[in-house]
């Protein structure tokens, strides 16, 4: 079943309903299709945040609801000892074979850009004390400090770089509930969370959207992809494909970690008289592509991959697979 470009399976066992699977309320005794709302019961209103797999064909376990979608056919689990045959051949890379070619011939060059040496001595950066020493409170002064402290990290000068925000302003209930604006309705809409203008005469702007201001990972991926594009433009004279080479310079500079746990957002509320759900997808590249890149760099720099722990569940499976497999790949070559 695919519901708003999203892929549904159990995270555990591979199960995949169709449309005429039906949950429960335990509330009301409602029934539907539980991943058409989002784990959100249309009657009542009451959010559940598990979602048991069918005891017929699956598991029977219970899994975050928010962990069932999956972007792409290719990132959908398969059990153990179900088309072992065909799935897990070993000479199968765990993304498809243009995005891996893409992916090592674009850090390649990069190395060459900015030197092996260089290149070679950039480390993975984690969400720790040591590297953004701040406690963050949502607001504006969080993000001058992201800003200057990732642009320290990547060698950058932010004197030409001012700091801009926008805001699309929601509505809000009695309850102090935001809703989403109307024309983002669908729920699949991904927003515009930051744009890099070049305003002419050594000025450039980095506009960031205000929602982010509670989301310190999500701002510190924002900043360091438009620092990205900043430094590939300004001292690399780079302008065709830049959003795609943003987003690998980004990790190239070790912010891989925010960048991939903040790709998927999926949030639940509820309230007296309101609830409902909100997904999003931060844009840029997907999740499988970028722990592949993580875990190309990885391999190439011999990284100490401890780091790993400050993956999110899904971030750190597809790097785990992707480690295995370019592992696999060395020990032949």
């Amino acid at each position: 079943m695919k519901i708003d470009g999203f892929y549904i399976v159990c995270p555990k066992c591979g199960w995949e309903p169709d449309d005429s699977r039906r949950w429960v309320c335990d509330v009301c005794q409602t029934r539907w299709n539980t991943f058409e709302t989002h784990g959100v019961c249309p009657c009542c209103g009451k959010v559940y945040e598990d979602t048991y797999c069918s005891t017929r064909g699956g598991c029977g376990q219970p899994s975050l609801n928010s962990d069932w979608y999956r972007e792409d056919v290719m990132s959908i689990p398969i059990e153990k000892n179900r088309f072992n045959w065909f799935w897990k051949k070993e000479k199968e890379p765990p993304i498809g074979v243009t995005d891996k070619q893409w992916i090592e011939q674009s850090l390649l060059s990069l190395a060459e850009m900015v030197t092996p040496e260089y290149f070679k001595s950039l480390v993975t950066i984690t969400p720790e004390k040591k590297y953004f020493d701040r406690d963050f409170t949502g607001i504006e002064e969080d993000v001058n400090f992201i800003l200057q402290t990732v642009a320290s990290l990547m060698n950058i000068k932010t004197w030409e770089i001012q700091l801009m925000f926008f805001s699309d302003i929601p509505t809000r209930f009695s309850e102090g509930i935001l809703a989403t604006p109307s024309r983002n309705l669908k729920n699949s809409w991904t927003p515009k969370t930051s744009e890099l203008i070049d305003k002419g005469f050594g000025t450039k702007e980095i506009w960031v959207e205000l929602a982010q201001l509670n989301d310190p990972i999500g701002l510190i991926a924002t900043i360091s992809t438009e620092l990205a594009k900043y430094k590939l433009q300004n001292e690399y004279a780079i302008e065709d494909d830049i959003y795609g080479i943003a987003d690998l310079t980004s990790i190239m500079f070790g912010f891989g970690i925010f960048k991939g746990n903040s790709y998927f957002k999926f949030s639940q509320w509820s309230g007296n008289s309101h609830h409902g759900w909100q997904m999003q997808k931060t844009g840029g590249l997907a999740e499988p592509l970028i722990a592949y890149a993580m875990a190309w760099l990885a391999h190439y720099r011999n990284e100490d991959i401890s780091w790993k722990q400050f993956m999110n569940k899904t971030m750190r499976k597809y790097f785990e697979k992707s480690y295995k497999y370019i592992g696999k790949l060395k020990n032949k070559g």
